[in-house]
């Protein structure tokens, strides 16, 4: 994992965990590597990865059990509130910047429509 400057580590590393879960890297209620270990994985300070375990378990993404470890969340609703969000994010910053060239609601429609044209894997 390469971290860019702009953003606090530990927000990054959080990111990077919401998306293996949200791509299926991580499945609900899968054990996620040990705060030391992800520490000397990623070459950053245990602090770092204690802080975003510590956020992920306020947002209620991960689960930790004192002497066995942490996991994801089993909460299936979580992980289909996290795709719709991200999605809903993607799709929000893609019009705003289509309608900062100047793009009416019609011309980005067809725009869509022939991008997933052009992606259909069939």
């Amino acid at each position: 994992m390469e971290f860019n400057q702009k953003e606090p580590i530990y927000t990054q590393i959080i990111d990077d965990i919401k998306f293996k879960f949200m791509n299926g890297t991580y499945k609900p209620g899968q054990e996620i590597p040990s705060r030391r270990e992800l520490a000397k994985t990623l070459g950053v300070n245990p602090n770092t990865i204690q802080r975003a375990y510590r956020e992920m378990e306020d947002m209620n993404l991960i689960v930790t059990a004192r002497g066995q470890g942490s996991f994801m969340t089993s909460d299936e609703g979580m992980l289909e509130w996290l795709r719709e969000e991200a999605m809903r994010d993607v799709v929000d910053n893609s019009i705003g910047m289509m309608r900062s060239f100047g793009k009416s609601d019609r011309d980005i429609l067809d725009y869509i429509k022939k991008a997933l044209e052009r992606n259909n894997p069939t």
